[in-house]
This record gives structure tokens, sequence and C-alpha cells, in this order.
């Protein structure tokens, strides 16, 4: 399975936010491609150049295009409650920790692996 990417995208007053949680991810996950970027430029394009498993995204509004595994609504003010969605499951925890997105990366990951076994089953024609 090719590395899971990991784009964390939050405003430039949250950068500090931002690259921790990138950091963490990357230290805690070292298999994992993880990049940053602010929502903006998530919108104009650096979502499909970088093409991630897992989204994890500081503002609201932005539409989760549901062709991504995995995408967290993040909101920086403590209390708000996160969106997450990974495949079709979705709940709303309120302040997730570095650990909670841990897990969501992780089962992203459980679900393309899920997905990969199912396509190999069915082999190079389709049939099963």
């Amino acid at each position: 399975m090719a590395r899971t990417r990991v784009l964390v995208a939050h405003e430039d007053e949250y950068r500090a936010y931002r690259e921790v949680i990138a950091a963490g991810i990357r230290a805690l996950r070292p298999h994992v491609m993880v990049a940053t970027c602010t929502p903006d430029e998530l919108a104009r394009g650096e979502l499909e150049r970088f093409g991630p498993q897992v989204v994890v995204c500081g503002r609201s509004g932005i539409a989760d295009p549901g062709d991504t595994p995995a995408w967290v609504e993040l909101p920086p003010e403590l209390g708000q409650p996160a969106r997450v969605r990974v495949g079709d499951r979705r709940w709303a925890p309120t302040n997730p920790t570095l650990e909670d997105l841990l897990r969501i990366v992780d089962e992203a990951e459980n679900l393309l692996r899920a997905r990969a076994d199912r396509a190999d089953l069915r082999g190079p024609l389709g049939g099963g």
C-alpha cells in the first residue's frame, strides 16, 4: 500500500497549532506523509495536488468533497465540536486530542487496506 498522506489546513494565525498537529502525526506515525497549508490553499488546489487520504481542516465552511477517505473539520476554538468522517461513519467529538487524530489516521488506513483487499479479491478482470 502506498504511503498515507495527511493534509493539515489551518489559517496562518493558527500556524503553531497547524505545525504542532503535523509534527505530532509525523513523529508518532513516521510512515505517514504529512503536509500543511492554509484553508485558502486547500480550496485553490492543494487538495488535488497532494491527494491526501486524511484532511484536518481548521475552517468551517470548506466542503468535504466526500472522495477523501477521512475528513476532519477541527475548529480552533475550545468547546466547539469537531466534525469527523471516515468512510461513511460520522461523529462529532468535542476537543479531540492528537491521540484522537492518530486514531482517525489509523482508521483511514484500515479503510484503505480493506478497500485494496476487496479489489484484490475481484482480480484484474473485476470478477470475484
